[in-house]
This record gives C-alpha cells, structure tokens and sequence, in this order.
C-alpha cells in the first residue's frame, strides 16, 4: 500500500514538472525586439510648445521615407533645461523603418522633420540609417540630434 503512494506522488510530481517544462515560453535572452528607443539631443532651446508637439515618427522603407505619411507619431517629454526628450515606440511589426525627430501641428497633422536617426539634424539627408525590427540584439539607444523648428 505504501509503495502504491509513493508511486502515485511520483507520477503526479512527473506530471507536474513536464507540464512546467512545457508552459515555458522563450529565452528572453534571444528574444525578438519589437519597440526602438533612445534620446534625441536637441542642439538648440528655440522650443515652441503652442500648436503643436515634438515627437518621434516612425517611416516605412522606401527611396524617399520622409516624403510620406509616417507609420506611427509618438508624443516626448521634452527637457528643456537637458535639451533631450526619451522616446519608446514599442508594437511595431517586422520591417524595415526610419525614425525622425518631428514637430506635429494640431490644426492639420502637418508633420515637419527635424532630424532623423543616421543623419541627426539634418532633414534633407540623403542616407538615413535604416532600423530592421525584431532585432534580436535590442533596438534601444538609437540616439541621435534633432533641431527645435
């Protein structure tokens, strides 16, 4: 009877561990990235905070990425004492993208280039570094310079 006991425990402890093995999800060490981030240095304290926001937009790869519609425009806190602003933009799906340092007006959602990540305040850059997500090495600290308008 008691070695019927300890045979029940242990089928129920195998059971146990094989279904904890199996609910594991993946080594976050390799995981996929799906979020860029990093600061934007502003290079001047010319802020204009009526009308609009400064943010951080996300283009799609093609020729001219700054010649369209961004994919996404995130709002950032803008220090205007450290001239940086943080910014995250995570859910992006997998492709290939450009960020830039933008000025988002209200009244249209016009969005104006201030800078872009590979070419810092320069928007009339010809070669901006292109980011490829997931990026299985992180896609944090993608810093880069932006001007204030």
């Amino acid at each position: 009877m008691v070695g019927k006991i300890y045979k029940i425990i242990f089928v129920v402890f195998l059971v146990f561990v094989c279904s904890l093995i199996q609910t594991c999800g993946e080594d976050a060490v390799n995981a996929p990235q799906d979020f860029v981030s990093g600061t934007l240095t502003y290079i001047d304290n010319q802020f204009t905070f009526n009308g609009g926001y400064y943010a951080v937009s996300i283009y799609g790869d093609s020729t001219n990425p700054f010649y369209h519609r961004p994919i996404r425009t995130d709002s950032v806190a803008v220090n205007t004492s450290g001239l940086t602003a943080y910014y995250k933009v995570e859910g992006l799906t997998s492709g290939s993208y450009y960020i830039g340092s933008t000025w988002y007006r209200k009244s249209d959602g016009h969005v104006t280039i201030l800078g872009s990540y590979g070419c810092d305040e320069n928007p009339n850059c010809s070669n901006p570094t292109k980011v490829t997500i997931p990026n299985y090495s992180g896609t944090g600290q993608l810093d880069f310079r932006s001007k204030t308008h």
